[in-house]
């Protein structure tokens, strides 16, 4: 996007571009990458965006076009003055290491309510914040983590607004609804994988769901796409595994007893606990194990990320463990 404005009374005209953004006249170029490393705080007259403040930059302009560049930038670089924008709404929950709390929060001009993560700066240092942010970014581009909106920093944190998500009732479901959790599990997983990237935190608290059913992660905090071992790939299987034991324990109401899994189940949760192949293009095997065929008896569509609509009966807000991200 393209716009005039005003540097010290000079006219400029400003570029902003996916990766970076230039602002220009005939005699001098600012020119800025665009990564979360970049601070801008903005300006206001009369409660409508005037203009930002870049480094030692005063850069004013049409309300409108600071508006939309506003919108193009959430996301691509960090934004200052959260407390502007937003107002708290949800409880905070805060982890055990005390390095990041969640809540809820409103958008002062829209009224829509967001997740938002908060990372403490002096606990996790910024490199290792931007890093799982980063791979959230990467993971949500591809539909497996909640989309991010905006991400603010003050002086102690850096806050991470996503989008709202769900929960599941997991003791409500049915032998057929854990066949089809399971199935689209494996597949985000599979994809996750085959992008180069590991979860190595796979529980059923990381597990959300968006309003038009669509699983997706969260817990990104010991994630990892470069440098990743054999045995990186093997703990996610193994975390599902654990999963589908935990779903049947809970079914047959016996903590002390071993499960009761149906239909070549006992053979797909050996298969998860013992996983031994390192390529992420094999675990397309588990998909077509024995233990899913009667969801494709049924017809029921297993696409990624798609839960049958009989989840939408299980799916309930959660307002009170945020623990979730």
């Amino acid at each position: 996007m393209e716009f005039n404005c005003i540097i010290e009374r000079e006219s400029f005209q400003l570029n902003a571009k996916d990766r970076s953004l230039s602002i220009s006249n005939k005699s001098i170029q600012y020119t800025f990458d665009l990564s979360l490393k970049v601070l801008i705080t903005w300006l206001f007259r009369e409660n409508e965006i005037s203009g930002f403040l870049l480094e030692n930059l005063v850069v004013e302009g049409d309300g409108l076009n600071m508006k939309k560049l506003k919108q193009f930038l959430s996301g691509k670089i960090t934004f200052s003055g959260i407390q502007i924008f937003y107002f708290f709404h949800g409880e905070i929950n805060v982890n055990k290491n005390n390095a990041t709390k969640v809540c809820t929060l409103i958008n002062r001009q829209t009224k829509l309510k967001f997740s938002c993560k908060c990372f403490k700066k002096s606990v996790l240092g910024i490199e290792k914040i931007h890093k799982e942010i980063e791979i959230i970014q990467k993971v949500s581009k591809h539909g497996f983590a909640p989309k991010i909106y905006e991400c603010f920093e003050s002086n102690n944190c850096i806050y991470l607004i996503m989008e709202n998500l769900e929960r599941i009732q997991v003791q409500e479901f049915m032998d057929d609804d854990i066949r089809v959790f399971l199935y689209n599990l494996i597949q985000t997983i599979t994809s996750l994988h085959k992008e180069n990237i590991v979860h190595k935190s796979i529980k059923m608290s990381h597990i959300l769901f968006s309003e038009d059913n669509k699983l997706k992660l969260v817990g990104f905090g010991q994630a990892n796409d470069t440098n990743i071992q054999n045995n990186e790939f093997r703990l996610d299987i193994f975390k599902i595994g654990m999963i589908m034991y935990k779903f049947y324990q809970k079914q047959n109401f016996q903590i002390d007893q071993l499960p009761v899994i149906p239909d070549e189940g006992n053979s797909l949760i050996q298969s998860l606990l013992d996983w031994k192949n390192d390529s992420p293009f094999q675990l397309n095997m588990l998909l077509n194990h024995s233990y899913f065929k009667l969801l494709k008896n049924e017809g029921i569509q297993l696409q990624i990320q798609c839960m049958s609509p009989k989840f939408k009966t299980k799916v309930y807000q959660n307002e009170d463990d945020e623990s979730n991200f």
